[in-house]
């Protein structure tokens, strides 16, 4: 007779440095990506920014690169890795001052 024992699911290690590596590295290539595919978009006539203000594509994309960064954090919260959330976190505080320093003053 064979007996079942829970089988417990080994946790990645948790470090601080997986945080801020993820942190810098998400938003970058999300930007790059994006505006790949932004303007590949605008090539083909889908989408055009005529109308809106003049960094409305800058400033969307940059933001949508930020939330990009809900990914890992959701990853990291499921697996209980506490330090790099606290790594994850201090690139997005830092990129969201940059984000409202260079467009904010646009916004209000």
């Amino acid at each position: 007779m064979e007996i079942n024992r829970p089988s417990f699911k080994k946790r990645p290690k948790d470090h601080y440095w997986k945080g801020l590596v993820a942190g810098f590295l998400i938003p970058f290539i999300g930007y790059a990506v994006l505006l790949l595919l932004y303007d590949k978009l605008d090539d083909w006539g889908v989408i055009s920014d005529l109308g809106f203000s003049p960094t409305f594509r800058e400033r969307t994309l940059a933001l949508l690169a930020l939330c990009l960064l809900i990914v890992p954090a959701n990853y990291f919260k499921k697996n209980y890795m506490t330090n790099a959330i606290r790594g994850l976190s201090i690139p997005l505080i830092g990129f969201v001052a940059l984000w409202i320093y260079m467009y904010g003053g646009g916004l209000f």
